[in-house]
């Protein structure tokens, strides 16, 4: 593993947020015109990279309070009505932040503790 930038953190999509992130292509590719589509992925896959400095600044997430992470979100706003949170936990150690998840915010909130994450 390559080590980060001083004061820049390694961001690492998860298999399972690529997945979810891709449930979400589709969707997105079904329901919009191809090039707000193309923007809306480009936009939300920029928002999850750009944690590569401030990790911090995300929201801990109270549904995963359970979890020995301490998971955090920003939030991507996709439309006036619609949101994705990106879950992460950061280890400060490895300098690594891991994105665990995109999550339509439309989803029922309580689903997000039974992610595979």
């Amino acid at each position: 593993m390559e080590k980060a930038e001083e004061g820049r953190y390694q961001v690492i999509i998860t298999d399972p947020a690529e997945i979810s992130f891709y449930e979400i292509l589709d969707y997105l590719y079904d329901n919009y015109p191809f090039e707000r589509a193309e923007e809306i992925a480009n936009e939300l896959r920029d928002t999850a990279q750009k944690l590569h400095y401030h990790p911090e600044r995300g929201t801990l997430e109270p549904q995963l309070s359970h979890r020995t992470q301490s998971y955090r979100y920003v939030l991507y706003k996709r439309t006036s009505r619609a949101e994705v949170k990106i879950i992460y936990y950061i280890d400060r150690k490895l300098e690594t932040v891991y994105v665990m998840d995109f999550f339509p915010t439309e989803k029922d909130n309580t689903q997000l503790s039974k992610r595979n994450m």
